[in-house]
């Protein structure tokens, strides 16, 4: 899904920018970018971004989407955002679809570094897994083209489980743990990073009875919120 085409999903996250910090053209910095496509999107808005990405099959792909024309520039970087070295403050660090991976030191090791890269007037944009939907999925399964998927939680370590294998094969199992956070573990988390809540912008559920997304829904059913960060001044 890493080097699909840029489709509504991608375009919605990139008008966020506008959502959250209001008109006009900005320097965006997106971590963990993937293939690309988000990162496209905003600078289909005139937007000018730089997208870190450490994963080189996903680097390609993204450099494929940077070499088409766009109203606003996209530079692709390959490199872990742990040790990225960049130049220049930016209105907006975004960071979708991945937060949560590693330990609360490393979350904190990245915020820490967020900040020194955001102007004093930008914003940071996470989307966070909450633990309340984690929770409600624990032990659902299904198939996915030849290959199954499973859900669970870890409730002491708080963490949403993802793990895929192919069919009649649960040998190759593939795992991803997400830390997830609360708005209320996020301002703990937050403690001296240099940086605080500033809003919370719940998200979209799944109707599993329909096997239908939700694209809106209230902050204690949500998958998921975008968190908008602040420099403390």
């Amino acid at each position: 899904m890493y080097e699909e085409a840029i489709n509504e999903g991608h375009r919605l996250k990139a008008s966020w920018i506008a959502e959250f910090t209001g008109p006009g053209k900005k320097r965006i910095l997106e971590l963990g970018a993937g293939g690309g496509q988000v990162a496209a999107a905003m600078a289909d808005l005139g937007h000018d971004v730089i997208a870190v990405e450490q994963a080189p099959t996903l680097c390609a792909h993204a450099q494929t989407l940077a070499d088409v024309p766009r109203a606003g520039k996209l530079t692709i970087v390959q490199a872990s955002f742990y040790e990225v070295t960049l130049h220049g403050l930016f209105d907006v660090v975004c960071y979708y679809d991945g937060f949560g991976i590693g330990t609360d030191v490393d979350q904190r090791r990245l915020l820490k570094r967020v900040a020194t890269w955001l102007s004093p007037t930008g914003s940071a944009l996470f989307e966070i897994g909450t633990p309340w939907y984690a929770a409600s999925v624990d032990g659902r399964g299904w198939r996915v083209g030849q290959a199954e998927r499973r859900y669970n939680f870890d409730a002491d370590g708080c963490r949403w489980l993802d793990t895929w294998w192919p069919l009649d094969h649960p040998e190759q199992q593939v795992r991803q743990s997400t830390r997830c956070y609360s708005p209320a573990d996020l301002r703990l988390l937050l403690e001296s990073t240099g940086l605080q809540l500033q809003h919370v912008k719940p998200g979209g559920t799944m109707d599993w009875e329909q096997r239908k997304w939700l694209p809106v829904a209230p902050l204690g059913k949500a998958l998921s919120y975008v968190a908008q960060l602040r420099l403390i001044h």
